[in-house]
């Protein structure tokens, strides 16, 4: 188990520099997208508690 964790984890510093720009680029999207899906998600959440609390009253 350990032997193969070992080798997986060598495996994959050597093609790191395959997979690195790929990584910048997601990070990069994900730093511009996350924020905006963040605030759609509290807005729907705020509209969904407006609309339970109404419906109560």
């Amino acid at each position: 188990m350990q032997n193969s964790l070992t080798n997986a984890t060598a495996g994959a510093a050597v093609a790191s520099p395959i997979w690195l720009p790929t990584l910048q680029t997601v990070s990069e999207i994900a730093s511009i997208v996350l924020p905006i899906l963040g605030v759609l998600w509290l807005v729907i959440q705020i509209v969904a508690k407006l609309i339970e609390v109404r419906r109560r009253d």
